[in-house]
């Protein structure tokens, strides 16, 4: 197990005032990038947040992301499971960074670059749960 001292969560990160459009888009590439990994390996995380992503500094100054509480996670290979981790991520970003909104499309580019075999059932479901999501926001 790796030693993660010294690292703060994505969230904190996020909402520093300070923080480049450059770093930011940088750490959603990142998002999107072992999301996407661990989905390939049909590896659901199943409360992505911000607060559950670790970004640690290396020796050459480049970042690190680490995903953390795994206690909801299970493997599955069903579009449905995978676009509902991701609705989930997005539910949460929206929720905590309403003035990052731009970043989940970035999160979801890189999804894509590496998850390619399974963006045509994934995508497609998560355009479904969001339908769902609203549908439920609606009725209440």
């Amino acid at each position: 197990m790796e030693d993660l001292q010294g690292s703060e969560t994505v969230k904190s990160y996020f909402l520093e005032p300070n923080r480049s459009k450059t770093d930011l888009e940088k750490v959603a590439r990142m998002i999107g990038q072992t999301v996407g990994r661990m989905h390939v390996h049909n590896i659901i995380h199943g409360d992505l947040t911000t607060s559950n992503m670790l970004l640690k500094s290396s020796n050459n100054d480049s970042l690190q992301l680490a995903l953390i509480d795994f206690g909801l996670s299970h493997t599955a290979a069903s579009a449905e499971d995978k676009g509902v981790d991701l609705y989930v991520l997005e539910r949460a970003l929206l929720s905590t960074h309403s003035s990052l909104d731009y970043l989940f499309p970035i999160i979801l580019q890189a999804y894509k670059l590496e998850n390619k075999a399974g963006i045509k059932t994934v995508l497609p479901k998560l355009e479904d749960i969001r339908a769902r999501g609203r549908k439920r926001t609606m009725v209440g």
